[in-house]
């Protein structure tokens, strides 16, 4: 008796003593998150901010991945044990905080082969789109499409995967994950510590990779420098460092021109594509062109040819007329034709690699919306004007989807048709974007906002097809990060075909469908189609 007379008491002093102290806490907590929100961390995913142990460095910056007082550098970039070692390691402690090198946006995040799990993350930084990856992380606090700013906590050092103790693997992508890696450690070098304040101005982060003079001759075995012209030379000499054996063989000059004189004069390059028909391919031109264009100032160049597209400098791009051979079309190569400046080399300055990747817009100054300023615009003029503004809406919604693919792929589905001239299929189709109608039940909204959910609409079509593309293409990436489906040839084909076949023909065959004749005579010329004719929506940005 008296001794639950004496528990009672005890807890009434507690409660009236610290009911006022928490109450304390909680509001001083309050003050400080709508501190952080002023300060414009508003724009943070879930378990960000300044009570989660994060460090936000300024906007605009790029910083270490951990902590260096914590980890030890183990091992660098290049070849190691018989393959390419794409980026660094750093090894310590599990559990150790991994922060977001810059800002951006998440493209992965979870489980993935080899790494165990790992986290990607796009940037765009000097108007270049950016990857960082982040692997064999113990746990990780984002998610797929989720904006991350320079020093939020992303993840904590793990031993997962294939390891040989606990690190963090990290790898830095120019162009996008997939694309060019580079060496992360000049990077790491020259970047601050999370949390650490900069003495005077930011250090800028290197554009390059290291050993980028363009003063060293193409090697024989990449290609011939005889009879080119100081320009010509000076952008072989750059693919070959850029791009590597990615490129089968560089061309330039020949006896016979064929229907131009640049060939004879020096002032042409051939870029030859390996398995230029496949996705990967076509992503490799396509890359090209665009690095030469966002270069064109530095390299002299008058024009590019890629796909039986012209792209003239400061022009839009334009369909040649069909030469009769898949060379004479330059879908196996990519021709690029410069100024010349003769072939007097006495007072040349060959300069640098430069960098860019001639897609990339500039972040916004404020706050990174998932998709906003990374995918690409449209060319002008290229789809109907009632289709743009919603074609450009509905790719940015994620990074892998881009405008441009879009457009092409509204083209192959219905031709632009919408409202009373777009007919219902064989199939039941119906609209701009041939949706079924147990997919169009799922992803069709009225987002055109005039009170009606309507498939033949350009604006909720196109914004649904921007939605479930999305959806399909972060499905397919997570089967690929944890090894289930493969994509040697690309991954744009298989989203494709996910959309005309659905996403479980991919899971289930793990990469591009088989084992039904629809996926031969229908899913793959689809596919195909769609790829080739994407380069003539995209809008080229020059610097």
């Amino acid at each position: 008796m008296n001794d639950k007379g004496g528990t009672g008491l005890i807890a009434l002093i507690l409660a009236v003593t610290l009911i006022p102290f928490f109450l304390l806490l909680v509001l001083v907590m309050g003050i400080q998150g709508e501190q952080d929100r002023q300060n414009g961390t508003s724009c943070l995913g879930p378990g960000t901010g300044l009570g989660s142990g994060d460090r936000l460095a300024p906007m605009g910056s790029f910083i270490k991945p951990v902590d260096p007082s914590t980890v030890t550098f183990t091992s660098g970039f290049g070849p190691r044990w018989g393959s390419q070692h794409q980026g660094i390691d750093l090894a310590g402690a599990i559990g150790t905080p991994i922060y977001a090198s810059a800002d951006g946006v998440v493209r992965n995040a979870g489980p993935a082969s080899g790494f165990g799990q790992w986290v990607v993350l796009d940037h765009v930084i000097d108007g270049q789109l950016t990857s960082t990856v982040y692997g064999h992380i113990d746990t990780y606090s984002v998610a797929v499409g989720e904006q991350v700013r320079a020093g939020q906590q992303i993840a904590t050092l793990g031993n997962r995967g294939e390891s040989t103790g606990p690190h963090l693997h990290w790898e830095i992508w120019h162009g996008g994950w997939g694309s060019v890696a580079v060496d992360p450690l000049p990077y790491y070098d020259s970047a601050l510590a999370p949390g650490e304040a900069s003495a005077g101005p930011s250090m800028p982060v290197p554009s390059t990779p290291p050993d980028g003079s363009l003063a060293q001759p193409l090697p024989p075995s990449a290609g011939s420098e005889q009879g080119l012209q100081v320009d010509a030379k000076k952008l072989a000499r750059a693919a070959h460092l850029r791009f590597g054996d990615r490129i089968s063989s560089i061309g330039g000059w020949r006896a016979d021109g064929g229907y131009a004189t640049d060939h004879t004069e020096g002032r042409a390059v051939d870029l030859m594509i390996p398995n230029y028909r496949s996705g990967d391919g076509v992503s490799l031109g396509d890359e090209i062109t665009d690095y030469v264009l966002a270069n064109a100032e530095f390299f002299n160049v008058e024009y590019v040819t890629w796909r039986q597209t012209y792209y003239p400098v400061g022009g839009a791009p334009s369909l040649m007329e069909d030469r009769g051979s898949e060379t004479q079309n330059h879908f196996d190569h990519v021709h690029i034709s410069v100024r010349g400046q003769g072939t007097d080399e006495t007072l040349v300055s060959w300069g640098t690699l430069p960098g860019g990747s001639g897609n990339a817009t500039t972040m916004a100054a404020d706050c990174l919306i998932s998709g906003v300023g990374i995918g690409d615009s449209l060319a002008d003029g290229t789809v109907p004007e009632e289709f743009a503004p919603w074609i450009e809406r509905a790719g940015s919604i994620c990074p892998q989807i881009k405008p441009s693919l879009l457009a092409a792929q509204l083209a192959a589905e219905n031709g632009f048709r919408h409202g009373d001239s777009a007919p219902v299929s064989v199939t039941g189709a119906m609209g701009p974007a041939q949706f079924m109608p147990g997919t169009w039940a799922s992803y069709g909204r009225d987002y055109d906002g005039d009170g009606r959910v309507d498939v033949n609409s350009i604006g909720d079509a196109v914004m649904a097809q921007g939605h479930y593309m999305c959806t399909i293409a972060a499905t397919i990436d997570s089967a690929i990060a944890d090894g289930t489906v493969s994509a040697p040839h690309g991954r744009t084909e298989l989203y494709l075909a996910g959309y005309n076949a659905g996403e479980g023909a991919v899971l289930n065959s793990g990469g591009f469908p088989t084992g039904h004749t629809d996926y031969v005579v229908q899913t793959r010329p689809y596919a195909d189609k769609i790829i080739a004719a994407e380069p003539q929506y995209r809008a080229m940005s020059h610097q």
